[in-house]
């Protein structure tokens, strides 16, 4: 059990932190006191964190629609759409069971006792909300994952799920360490979201930009697309020879991980790492001193229209499907963009599971190789590793 962290650490984390986060936690959560190595490490990582927020995400405000009048009515639709409580009780109403993935598959290289391959599908996923069938903006329906491959079947395979901006497969891989799991006997596949990497639309001015925009239908969609290809990515998976399924992601991956554990049955173990629990708590943090949340309010929204608007993916409304001992929270103690109360709740909400705590922030992960050797030990602990 972790020892609870002193009056004095409590303090100092509470100083670093530069806000009253640290209160929100659970002392018992929180790591024994820090040395002064680790302390520089996470102050250092908050920093960085803080830099990204107010000199790129915070102002990079969501463009004005070129008709706000009839986007302000279509959201005002889709909000009585997807607050049918029958969404939350029943999940496979929003996130439809898929059908069998067809795909290309391209060798792309050798690796001891395997390979890499890249396997590309056409998504059949179909949008919920039935006006959002003709948006224009749609991700690109090609889907992409790359595969690490062991020759022999029988392997646990993990599907790797990135952030926010993220899907450039290169990137993914070393953010991944997928040759280090792979070589420790998982099969790794790096699975990219709708709106992300190759699948961005033409136009968009950064990787992931329609997941998050003014027209919310989008990202509600997003989310049921993505479920809807993992769902099947897990099933191809198996019917290809693998051992059992599950799922490790990072900051929206992370979130995205968490969901897929409320709805996929099969899924063998869940991983969120410095996760998002409330999408919208997040997007109301700074109110409207945040242009995008200005711009939001100008619209007519609130932070329980967001909620409302969000609950149908939201991972706390459902309980997790996946064993109690097959789930790992990772979070960081310096993270400012995915605050470590978002990995605490969501570790409350999955019944105080195994839990993870580094020192640094969102983007700098001091000690992420002793982060990552926890999700190996998850394995190994579950029996889908030798020991």
């Amino acid at each position: 059990m972790k020892s609870r962290i002193g009056a004095k650490s409590a303090l100092w984390y509470t100083s670093i932190m530069g806000d009253a986060v640290g209160a929100a936690i659970d002392r018992e959560v929180l790591p024994r006191a820090v040395t002064r190595v680790e302390s520089l490490l996470l102050s250092a990582g908050a920093r960085l964190d803080r830099f990204v927020l107010e000199r790129y995400l915070r102002r990079t405000a969501f463009a004005a629609p070129p008709d706000g009048d009839a986007l302000r009515a279509r959201l005002a639709r889709a909000l009585e759409f997807y607050r049918d409580r029958r969404f939350i009780d029943e999940p496979n109403r929003f996130f439809a069971r898929p059908s069998p993935l067809r795909t290309e598959t391209r060798r792309l290289g050798s690796r001891r006792d395997g390979e890499v391959v890249e396997l590309t599908y056409s998504s059949e996923f179909v949008p919920v909300f039935p006006e959002a069938r003709t948006d224009p903006v749609r991700s690109n329906p090609q889907g992409i994952a790359r595969w690490w491959r062991h020759r022999r079947p029988g392997h646990p395979a993990m599907l790797c799920i990135h952030g926010y901006a993220g899907g450039h497969l290169w990137l993914e891989r070393l953010a991944f360490d997928a040759s280090r799991f792979y070589r420790a006997g998982i099969d790794v596949v790096i699975y990219v979201l709708p709106y992300h990497g190759p699948r961005t639309p033409a136009g968009a001015r950064r990787s992931g930009e329609p997941f998050f925009d003014m027209d919310l239908v989008r990202t509600n969609e997003a989310f049921a697309q993505a479920i809807y290809e993992l769902r099947a990515l897990v099933r191809y998976l198996r019917d290809a020879g693998t051992g059992p399924v599950g799922a490790f992601g990072m900051s929206l991956g992370g979130y995205t991980t968490a969901l897929l554990a409320t709805v996929e049955p099969e899924l063998a173990f869940a991983v969120p790492m410095i996760p998002l629990a409330s999408l919208p708590d997040m997007m109301w943090a700074q109110g409207e001193n945040d242009p995008r949340m200005a711009r939001a309010i100008e619209h007519g929204w609130s932070l329980a229209g967001l909620r409302d608007f969000f609950a149908v993916h939201d991972p706390l409304s459902r309980p997790p499907l996946v064993p109690a001992d097959r789930r790992l929270v990772i979070a960081a103690l310096g993270d400012r963009i995915c605050p470590p109360s978002h990995a605490d709740v969501l570790w409350r909400h999955w019944g105080r599971p195994r839990i993870h705590w580094y020192p640094g922030g969102h983007l700098a992960q001091f000690r992420r190789g002793v982060a990552l050797s926890e999700v190996r030990t998850l394995l190994r602990d579950a029996g889908l590793l030798p020991s």
